[in-house]
């Protein structure tokens, strides 16, 4: 009998040893789990938020498991699961702040989520929800896979899982998903986020002119990889700085990173010393003050790094991804590739932009908050870009030049915009009327000259490259025009035109496959709304 009741209580000694463990063993697997996501590592993270759902025993336990698991699925962006988890956690630990917050938002953002259709390619899946917006693929899918291979080149890393890139139809939706205020977005003229183990972009039918919305894929998308590479141990100026060296390399080689706009930015700020702080820069671009602050932000984080770059080579990039990861400490990692520390190595960043003699090349550059277009509809009303220009005088010799241009006198239209220009003689909108003008009559020439010394000064005025595939196409240049209406596409695809000139292109250049992917989206875009 004595050894029964001894074997008893040593049984249930052990009985609640294992349950000891099983608890100890849950909420380790948590904070492992919680460690992998915060890196980004979700295969890892999910496999343990299973595996602690399993070993969970009490409603403390289940909830704090069923939680991680919610956040898991939303990294995976599975909408309706992270919904499902995040309710049994909230329900297990009413009382969790943090848990319900989480719900909350998700819940906000499967409102959209929820209705994303998507396309699948080798290694991202691209989704939408609003109709016309389903033309986005055919163009992003060439630019990512580009990006995939060449940014992955030169960061060093090739992601295993298929990247989530999901293209927001309105900006209340994307200031939910993004986190961000609509005022946030608008002022410092966010369009992409990459957050959540996801690129998260604004459709570009939303803007009057459009974004470099490949671009903007580009860029996020190297976002992503520094948070892999690094295990997300990147400071945010050096996230952005990076994110900018390489947007352009889905579509050129590496070139030089500064531009007139940029160099007029940085002109300024070096003579008013009025550089933003690297510490202003945290925790997100998309907190600045200013649009004008936001870009001459990007201007500098972006020739840090093409000054890194081009004074300690390719490889500097690499080695301060991997000492980033290491270390976790961005000043010992600049010293551990430069030699130099952190205070040095900006001066002689500074030194080198003062030795470039760098210009206001821009005199009166504006940089604008992003303003929408309601419903996404693009006016066709060419007068409403006047409040663009800044000038009364400029705007008056525009809108005279506008009205004789309807009633067909094109040589008295040219000598109005002539004499906006000479207030103003780069605005892209007095440009592009002149040229399309000086195209009407037929001196295409001018027009192109015009057009192309344009592009150097304002790159992302899609107006200027329809006008050249127009002029191209007229000339029988075939390879141009379509060159231009393709850059057209990178900025605002929505313009029918672009898709119909296109067709002919490809019909001319015998190219029928191209003409029936241009077709579909011509017929998508022939839609009402």
């Amino acid at each position: 009998m004595r050894i029964l009741v001894f074997l008893m209580f040593i049984f249930s000694i052990l009985c609640l040893h294992n349950f000891v463990i099983a608890v100890d063993s849950s909420s380790l697997l948590v904070k492992n789990g919680e460690s992998h996501l915060d890196k980004w590592q979700v295969i890892e993270a999910s496999q343990l938020s299973d595996k602690a759902l399993e070993l969970a025993k009490n409603n403390s336990d289940k909830g704090i498991a069923s939680y991680l698991k919610s956040r898991v699925e939303f990294y995976k962006g599975n909408y309706t699961l992270a919904a499902k988890y995040g309710k049994e956690a909230n329900t297990l630990l009413p009382n969790d702040k943090e848990i319900s917050e989480f719900l909350d938002y998700i819940s906000k953002v499967a409102n959209t989520g929820e209705k994303f259709s998507e396309v699948r390619t080798t290694h991202f899946i691209i989704r939408y929800s609003h109709q016309r917006d389903s033309i986005l693929p055919v163009y992003a899918e060439k630019a990512l896979e580009k990006a995939y291979y060449e940014i992955g080149k030169d960061l060093g890393t090739y992601p295993g899982e298929t990247v989530i890139v999901e293209v927001f139809p309105d900006p209340d939706s994307f200031a939910i998903a993004s986190t961000l205020s609509e005022k946030e977005i608008a002022t410092t003229g966010v369009v992409g986020v990459c957050k959540f183990n996801r690129i998260m972009v604004i459709s570009p039918r939303l803007l009057p002119q459009g974004y470099l919305w490949l671009d903007a894929l580009a860029h996020e998308y190297t976002h992503y990889l520094i948070f892999r590479k690094t295990e997300n141990k990147a400071p945010v100026w050096l996230h952005e700085g990076i994110a900018k060296f390489q947007e352009k390399r889905w579509k050129e080689k590496k070139g030089t990173f500064i531009n007139p706009f940029y160099e007029t930015l940085i002109a300024r700020a070096l003579k008013e010393n009025s550089l933003v702080p690297i510490e202003k820069m945290h925790p997100s671009f998309g907190k600045l003050s200013s649009a004008y602050e936001a870009q001459l932000a990007f201007a500098q984080v972006g020739t840090i790094v093409d000054f890194l770059v081009n004074k300690w080579g390719d490889n500097s990039l690499l080695d301060l991804l991997e000492y980033l990861r290491i270390k976790d400490n961005h000043e010992a990692a600049i010293r551990d590739v430069t030699g130099m520390n952190f205070a040095e190595f900006y001066n002689s960043w500074k030194k080198d932009l003062r030795s470039r003699n760098l210009k206001e090349r821009i005199p009166r550059v504006k940089v604008s908050e992003l303003r929408f277009e309601k419903d996404g509809v693009k006016s066709k009303e060419q007068s409403n870009d006047l409040k663009d220009l800044e000038s009364i005088r400029t705007r008056e010799f525009t809108r005279i030049g506008d009205m004789l241009k309807s009633r067909g006198r094109l040589k008295a239209a040219i000598y109005e915009y002539d004499q906006a220009s000479k207030v103003d003689p780069i605005s892209p909108i007095i440009v592009n009327r002149l040229a399309s003008t000086h195209g009407a009559l037929g001196e295409y020439s001018k027009a192109e000259e015009s057009l192309s010394n344009s592009i150097e000064f304002y790159p992302e005025f899609v107006d200027t490259y329809i006008n050249l595939g127009r002029i191209y196409l007229q000339k029988g240049n075939f390879k141009k025009a379509e060159e231009a209406y393709n850059t057209a596409i990178s900025i605002n695809p929505f313009d029918p035109e672009i898709h119909q000139s296109l067709i002919t292109i490809y019909e001319k250049l015998g190219l029928p496959d191209l003409v029936e992917s241009e077709k579909k989206v011509l017929n998508i875009l022939a839609k009402e709304e």
